[in-house]
């Protein structure tokens, strides 16, 4: 009798484990289902992460910054942008209406906004490769590449892919909105009112070879310049990059992307052509956009072009290849005084 007692107690204490064990289980399915705040009480227990698009994620997981890499290069463009539009609207727009009594604010919408797209678009490209030459100087200047950069330089260099890729955005655009330029009824106006200057005038051919040049080869220019932007943008997808050797991410992104610099410069000095001595294009003595656009390109390049030199070439490589002029310079030292 005791031995089937104790086997009942032990079959009934079986049974309350089991249904303890079940509740359990159920409790913790309903604390990760309704996210309860009776879920800290379990601390253990893994908590599910929402990903249905349906439900809204818990508070923990709506601190984190969006797109935390994207911040500087975004707030670049757009203050490169306002900054711009602002010099733009003054000089197209503001001067002719002080100056003439000239209403041009049709300009705005086009003309204006495809001033300030190839200005933050070329700025922007200048600031991808910038930074490179930056920690260039610094390590020929420190002869190591074992020093730390400053933390500014260091955020830089890492927010280079989103400079470029903002670089391509705004260029694109630049060229969507040149080829709008025909479809503007304001361009059809201008273009009746200069054939009847021409009949008025009595001419028959209005050609003007210089500037039938100019413009050929800037045209040219540019579709180049984009098409090379748009490769460095397809090789800066992770599957794309993911798929070539450093060596060839490497050539692309830098051989490719100078050129790239290369091209977008000399298209816009083309696009000014002889316009860099005409004092016609200083309103209010202020320079032109194009010629604010291509002074950090230049200093870019010319800087890249420095480096070239055989003498800065071999040290740089030394250094990058680990050399260190600061542990040579002690041993130096070290085997002089024995």
């Amino acid at each position: 009798m005791q031995l089937a007692n104790s086997m009942d107690g032990d079959e009934d204490q079986k049974m309350k484990l089991e249904a303890g064990q079940e509740n359990f289980n159920s409790l913790i399915m309903d604390l990760q289902i309704t996210d309860t705040p009776e879920a800290a009480v379990f601390p253990h227990v893994h908590q599910r992460i929402y990903i249905d698009e349906f439900e809204s994620p818990p508070n923990e997981y709506c601190k984190h910054d969006l797109f935390p890499e994207w911040h500087l290069p975004v707030k670049t463009a757009l203050i490169l942008s306002l900054l711009t539009f602002i010099y733009t609207f003054l000089r197209d727009v503001i001067h002719p209406l002080v100056t003439a009594q000239e209403n041009v604010f049709y300009k705005i919408p086009v003309l204006v906004i495809n001033k300030v797209l190839p200005v933050v678009s070329i700025t922007l490209l200048a600031l991808v490769y910038l930074p490179g030459i930056l920690a260039a100087g610094f390590q020929l200047h420190y002869g190591t590449k074992y020093r730390r950069f400053p933390q500014w330089l260091d955020r830089w260099m890492l927010s280079r892919k989103q400079f470029g890729l903002l670089g391509f955005f705004f260029a694109s655009m630049h060229a969507c909105y040149s080829l709008c330029y025909p479809m503007r009824r304001s361009y059809r106006y201008k273009l009746l009112n200069w054939a009847y200057q021409q009949v008025k005038q009595k001419k028959e051919n209005a050609w003007v070879e210089h500037d039938v040049w100019r413009m050929e080869i800037y045209v040219s220019l540019g579709i180049l310049g984009l098409a090379i932007l748009a490769i460095l943008a397809v090789t800066s997808i992770p599957s794309v990059s993911q798929s070539l050797t450093w060596r060839e991410f490497h050539y692309i992104q830098s051989k490719m992307g100078y050129l790239a610099l290369l091209l977008c410069t000399i298209h816009a000095l083309v696009f000014a052509w002889n316009k860099w001595i005409d004092m016609g294009q200083f309103l209010w003595y202020t320079p032109p956009t194009f010629m604010i656009a291509v002074l950090l390109p230049i200093v870019v390049l010319t800087c890249k072009s420095i480096f070239l030199f055989p003498c800065l070439k071999k040290r740089l490589q030394k250094i990058r290849a680990g050399w260190d002029a600061n542990t040579v310079s002690s041993k130096e030292l070290t085997t002089s005084r024995f």
